[in-house]
């Protein structure tokens, strides 16, 4: 199956549709801005109940008004809408088995909400794409999250992407069913029968073909599902329909929203504020809501064949992915020449090459290649650069200030696959 699945707006299948006509600018706004009062007046509604006069707006303010964001804008009738500051916001969002934590991450998405082109964008990452785990080496990017959890796994996708992604989230199948308990289940089409092989060879019909209703678990166990032989590519049409019914949850019944993020929302595994995040799914929603939620697939090719299959990522298709749909996520420093990375082990220290990994990336820095120096000697970190260049001195030393170590050394040895290769030493510490 192509890798092109997922690329479409919001259907919930890769079947081509009739595309609806793009609506203007200004109109998407003014839409956008009127659910956003309806939901912000559901939020009220719920947030006075049992509080008396200003006390109540006291307490809706708190709960509307996200951490140092001001709304900026009055519409046209004299009613305030929260307009936050213009800026691109994403979350990685990856699925995990509490009970078998060394399977890494069975799914992948990034969702991102800019506001300055009011584009929202879901885009769904093979977890068996072949990607360099700072620290470990090429390796499935699933691996990632078995590794490091989600630091590790945000830094493996911020370094295969050129992107610098804001949150990560966890959640765990077993997380997805409370999620789902929470909001009531879902309807699904589900595309066709499903079935479980067995270890003793017998076969278990887990999923019918046709429109049912599923709860929590069934859904959980549906986003994941993967018969005997299926390549992944086919199964994420089928999590993209479950995303895609939250959202259509989100943007219908605000009481949803609450019931999911009310709490805290235990069931995700994030450092985030819940607020924020709350008001990235909610943005999410009144994107799809106008069909204006872009959904991809991350571009990729199989290597090889059979039930363990990878892919490896289109390199120039997803330069234009980011491009198009994720420039504001870029780091600002990420365009600029000379920064891609070799990082070496010089210390013996397990995982230290994740460590300077996760303070270089953020800063417009790919790593390209890790793994072992010659030995774990090496009381210096050493960073080498292939040119004296006044502009490749300045990156040297650059990297030189964010690790707070190192010794910049000019190599004369050609090297046309790095611009610098970073040798850790015994006087790095995370």
């Amino acid at each position: 199956m192509s890798n092109d699945v997922l690329e479409g707006a919001s259907g919930a299948t890769g079947e081509s549709t009739t595309p609806r006509p793009r609506r203007s600018t200004a109109g998407r706004r003014k839409r956008a801005r009127r659910r956003q009062k309806r939901m912000a007046l559901a939020r009220l509604i719920g947030t006075i109940v049992g509080a008396i006069g200003f006390a109540g707006l006291l307490v809706y303010g708190a709960t509307v008004l996200v951490a140092n964001r001001e709304p900026d804008e009055v519409v046209d009738d004299d009613e305030p809408v929260l307009v936050f500051e213009d800026r691109q916001t994403s979350a990685l969002l990856a699925t995990f088995d509490e009970a078998d934590p060394s399977a890494g991450a069975s799914l992948i998405v990034i969702l991102a909400y800019d506001r300055a082109t009011e584009d929202a964008t879901a885009v769904f990452v093979p977890s068996r794409t072949v990607a360099d785990i700072p620290g470990h080496g090429l390796l499935q990017v699933n691996q990632a999250y078995a590794f490091g959890e989600g630091p590790l796994l945000d830094a493996t996708v911020d370094n295969l992407m050129g992107i610098d992604v804001d949150h990560t989230i966890g959640i765990s199948e077993q997380g997805w069913a409370s999620l789902f308990a929470r909001t009531g289940g879902l309807t699904i089409d589900v595309p066709g029968r499903m079935v479980l092989s067995k270890p003793d060879g017998t076969q278990e019909m887990r999923f019918t073909a046709g429109e049912q209703f599923l709860d929590g678990p069934r859904i959980a166990e549906y986003m994941v599902f993967l018969e005997r032989g299926e390549q992944e590519l086919a199964r994420l049409p089928r999590a993209q329909s479950v995303i895609l019914g939250l959202l259509d949850q989100f943007a219908n019944d605000p009481e949803a929203l609450e019931s999911v993020f009310g709490d805290g929302a235990p069931m995700l595994d994030t450092v985030t504020p819940v607020a924020e995040l709350r008001e990235l799914f909610e943005l999410l929603a009144l994107a799809y809501a106008e069909d204006e939620l872009v959904v991809r697939t991350l571009p990729v090719s199989p290597i090889g064949s059979g039930e363990e299959n990878s892919y490896r990522v289109d390199a120039d298709r997803v330069a234009q992915l980011v491009e198009d749909r994720f420039e504001g996520s870029r780091p600002v420093e990420g365009q600029r020449e000379g920064r891609t990375l070799q990082i070496l082990n010089g210390n013996g220290t397990p995982g230290i090459g994740q460590k300077v990994a996760e303070l270089l990336i953020p800063e417009g820095f790919r790593v390209v290649l890790t793994g072992n120096a010659d030995d774990f000697d090496h009381a210096e970190t050493r960073i080498l650069i292939y040119s004296d260049s006044s502009e490749q001195l300045a990156i040297a030393n650059e990297i030189k200030d964010l690790l707070g170590v190192g010794v910049v050394e000019v190599s004369r040895t050609p090297q046309s696959v790095v611009d610098i290769t970073i040798v850790v030493g015994a006087d790095f510490t995370p």
